[in-house]
C-alpha cells in the first residue's frame, strides 16, 4: 500500500511540474540586458504574457553577435514554451557570414514588431559636431566604432558607411548596445550607429541618420543621402521567432498576442517614450520580410568586404 501510494504521489508531482513548465514562456533575447532589443522585450513581455495567460522569463543570452541564443531558440524545435526576441542581425546578416547551426528557413515566424531608421552618434562630450567633422578628424587619426556585435546591422551599416565615404575608423564589436554604450562612454570608442531608442535613452549627439527622409523631431539631422551617400539605408528592426515544428494553434495563439500586444495602450504609450517604432507584420509577411532582407544584406556584406 505504502508503495502504491508512493507511486501516486511521484506522479502527482510529475503531473503538477509538467502543467507548470507548459505554463512557462521562456523568452530568449540574444542580446545582453540594457541594449535596445533588451529595452523593448522587456516593456513587450508582461503585455504579451497577459494576452497569453502564462507566466513568462526573459533570459538573456548573449554571444556571437546575437547567434548563441538564437541558435538555441532554432534547437529547441518542437517546444511550445520557448520563443526568441529577435534582432535583424541575427536572422538577416549572420547566415551569410559564418556556418550557424540555423538559417532564416529553421523558424516559426511568429511577428515583426518594431522598426527604426538608425541614427550615427558621438558621445555628447564629443567635440564633433557634425558628420564633415567625423570625416576631418578621422584623416589624422581614425576613429574606433563600437557596434552590438560582428555582422549586426549597426556593424552592417557603419561598415557601408566606411567603405563608400572618406570616413577612416576601425570596428570594435562588443555582446550588445549596452555593453557598447559603456564602452563610447568611456571613450573607448568614438562613433557608433544604432536606433533612436539608445539615442534617447543615452542623450548621445546624432549626426546623421540612415534613412531616405529626415524623421520627425530631429529635423535639424540630415540624412545619409544628402551628405552625398545615397542607398544608405539602414533600419533596426525586432521580431518573434518560435522553433520549427510547434503547432499552427500555438503559432496562431503567439501571433494573436503579439498583435493584441502591439495595439494595447500600454505598449503604444512605452513606444512612444522610447521612440521604438510599432511595425507589426504578421507570420506569412514577416517571413517574406525576412527572406528579402537576407538577400539584400548578403549584397552589401559582399559590396563592404565582409564575405567572400
Amino acid at each position: 500500500m505504502k508503495s502504491i501510494r508512493h507511486s501516486l504521489t511521484l506522479l502527482m508531482f510529475v503531473g503538477a511540474s509538467q502543467t507548470v513548465q507548459a505554463q512557462t514562456l521562456d523568452i530568449i533575447v540574444p542580446f545582453a540586458a540594457g541594449g535596445a532589443t533588451d529595452i523593448v522585450a522587456r516593456s513587450f513581455e508582461p503585455i504579451f504574457s497577459q494576452q497569453l495567460g502564462v507566466t513568462s522569463v526573459v533570459r538573456n543570452v548573449a554571444g556571437a553577435s546575437a547567434t548563441v541564443g538564437t541558435a538555441e531558440v532554432a534547437n529547441s524545435e518542437g517546444n511550445p514554451n520557448i520563443i526568441g526576441y529577435e534582432p535583424a542581425g541575427a536572422l538577416s546578416i549572420q547566415p551569410s557570414m559564418k556556418v550557424l547551426p540555423y538559417g532564416p528557413d529553421d523558424f516559426t515566424y511568429i511577428c515583426r514588431t518594431v522598426s527604426n531608421p538608425m541614427f550615427l552618434m558621438v558621445s555628447p562630450s564629443s567635440d564633433v559636431e557634425s558628420f564633415e567633422q567625423l570625416v576631418e578628424g578621422s584623416q589624422e587619426y581614425p576613429f574606433l566604432y563600437g557596434s552590438s556585435g560582428p555582422g549586426t546591422l549597426p556593424h552592417l551599416a557603419m561598415a557601408a558607411l566606411v567603405v563608400n565615404s572618406d570616413l577612416q575608423a576601425e570596428h570594435v564589436p562588443y555582446s550588445g548596445s549596452g555593453p557598447a554604450m559603456n564602452a563610447l562612454a568611456g571613450n573607448e570608442i568614438q562613433v557608433i550607429a544604432d536606433t533612436e531608442t539608445i539615442l534617447e535613452s543615452y542623450d548621445l549627439r546624432p549626426l546623421a541618420v540612415f534613412a531616405e527622409q529626415r524623421v520627425e523631431g530631429y529635423p535639424d539631422v540630415p540624412t545619409m543621402a544628402e551628405l552625398g551617400l545615397p542607398e544608405m539605408d539602414f533600419a533596426v528592426w525586432q521580431g518573434i521567432v518560435a522553433p520549427k515544428g510547434i503547432s499552427d494553434e500555438r503559432a496562431q495563439q503567439y501571433a494573436d498576442a503579439c498583435k493584441a500586444t502591439l495595439e494595447s495602450e500600454h505598449f503604444m504609450t512605452f513606444a512612444d517614450r522610447a521612440k521604438a517604432g510599432i511595425a507589426y507584420l504578421g507570420p506569412d509577411e514577416f517571413k517574406a520580410f525576412v527572406q528579402q532582407r537576407f538577400e539584400a544584406n548578403k549584397q552589401v556584406l559582399e559590396d563592404a568586404g565582409l564575405v567572400q
